[in-house]
């Protein structure tokens, strides 16, 4: 059995991943509307929030366009309900205040369900109103129907970064791989049923070691979950409705065949020995995986490039980096019987003002500028006990202004922190029982 992960890396930075300039695009431009809707006076009387993203863009799981040169990113625009407005008025508000400004006017389009701001020839952004209403529920709403639609959208991100979490962090790779997939092939399938469907393979205390593992083990599984199924299966979006009600039968015919192929072959090539497995998942993937480009192997894949210095910064120590048995004394002895669960929320806007949202409900991205509070949610370690806490800025931007942090320290249950530097960052936690540390928990935030 040989895995290849320097194939599969090779292969996402040049062939899958979206590149990272466009990715920093992409985030600037949802930065940029975000500030145009806060600012603009007509939008005042129903807003309730900064954009929160959603889709495949808050779960980290959008790829390089394969088949075209543009992609689609998802973001929710919190509002409140708003007295003589009638559904349709929500997403015809919105659109009108993008169309009647000079920054944004030729690009604006009005949806069903949505405005869109569309960047020809990069990617479109569309921008979903989501609606409180008095009875303290959550609605998208449909313009053409005029109706609100109960939805709570970042119960679906919250969850997959759950499972993303339980898997290792491999479930974003996996779904990208296979979009990548279902992309250079004949299968059709939503990118939410596609993402939903291999999340919800992930099984509690399966040991899901590396991508390629990973990636075989949800497939598989996917294979015989679908196998029991003669007609599309009921998809959960995590609040009882179906993500699945648009696929059509055909389409789902067709992507279980395919599915069953990549499965064959996956499990063959995880299998082959070593002289023999890049061939394998070429068979896969097609003869650019473990074909790094002459650019890439020469450093000048500006994909590879930037990936590989976000790697770097990741693996490398902070100069004043701590470590609970370097620095404390404290042995690290993980107890299954213990359990401790770390929650960070952000405030929904800079100015500080609404409710602070779990960053889980946002795929854990937060814009710079927001503060941030990280809380012990639950802990099934009997007190006494100590907790020992480290912020762990990571990034070139962070490294650059001499604030790379990792330092740990003793704190009560809650701590605070702002959004300062681009990049991925972490804050970690263990439970310290009698001089051992018997449980953490992390959370991941990428500061966009």
């Amino acid at each position: 059995m040989t895995p290849r992960h320097n194939e599969f890396k090779a292969f996402l930075d040049d062939h899958v991943n979206l590149n990272p300039d466009r990715t920093k695009k992409l985030n600037a431009r949802v930065e940029a509307i975000n500030s145009f809707v806060n600012e603009h006076a007509d939008l005042q009387i129903c807003l309730d929030g900064d954009l929160i993203p959603q889709g495949s863009y808050a779960s980290r799981t959008i790829i390089k366009p394969q088949r075209r040169n543009d992609f689609d990113a998802d973001v929710l625009l919190p509002m409140k309900e708003v007295d003589g407005w009638e559904p349709k008025h929500y997403t015809i508000k919105l659109h009108k205040a993008f169309d009647d400004s000079a920054r944004y006017g030729d690009n604006a389009k009005l949806g069903k369900r949505c405005a869109t701001i569309d960047y020809a020839g990069d990617f479109h952004i569309d921008i979903v109103p989501f609606v409180t209403r008095a009875d303290g529920l959550t609605y998208i709403t449909h313009r053409t129907k005029n109706q609100f639609i109960l939805a709570e959208p970042t119960a679906l991100s919250s969850w997959f970064v759950g499972q993303n979490k339980a898997a290792g962090g491999h479930l974003v790779k996996t779904v990208r791989l296979m979009k990548y997939l279902r992309d250079n092939s004949s299968a059709e399938i939503p990118s939410v049923v596609l993402s939903s469907l291999l999340a919800g393979r992930v099984q509690p205390f399966t040991s899901y070691t590396d991508l390629p593992r990973t990636l075989v083990a949800l497939v598989n599984d996917l294979k015989t979950y679908l196998d029991s199924h003669f007609f599309v299966p009921f998809v959960d979006d995590q609040t009882g409705q179906n993500l699945a009600d648009r696929w059509p039968q055909s389409a789902f015919v067709t992507f279980k065949s395919r599915l069953s192929t990549w499965a064959k072959d996956m499990q063959s090539a995880l299998d082959a020995p070593a002289d023999e497995s890049v061939d394998a998942w070429r068979t896969v993937f097609g003869t650019n995986f473990g074909s790094a480009s002459t650019s890439a192997a020469a450093g000048g894949s500006r994909s590879a490039l930037s990936a590989a210095i976000a790697q770097h910064y990741a693996e490398q120590p902070a100069p004043r980096e701590q470590f609970l048995e370097q620095h404390f004394g404290i042995p690290t002895r993980l107890d299954p019987a213990y359990t401790v669960r770390l929650v960070g929320r952000m405030s929904p806007t800079k100015s500080g003002f609404h409710r602070y949202r779990p960053l889980p409900q946002a795929g854990n991205l937060v814009p710079i500028g927001r503060s941030l509070k990280f809380k012990i949610e639950e802990c099934t370690a009997p007190a006494p006990y100590q907790l020992f806490w480290k912020v762990r800025n990571v990034g070139e931007e962070a490294r650059r202004q001499n604030a790379e942090r990792g330092e740990i320290n003793e704190y009560g249950e809650v701590i605070t922190e702002h959004s300062s530097f681009v990049g991925a960052h972490w804050v970690q936690v263990w439970v310290v029982k009698d001089g051992v540390a018997v449980a953490t928990d992390r959370q991941d935030v990428r500061i966009v």
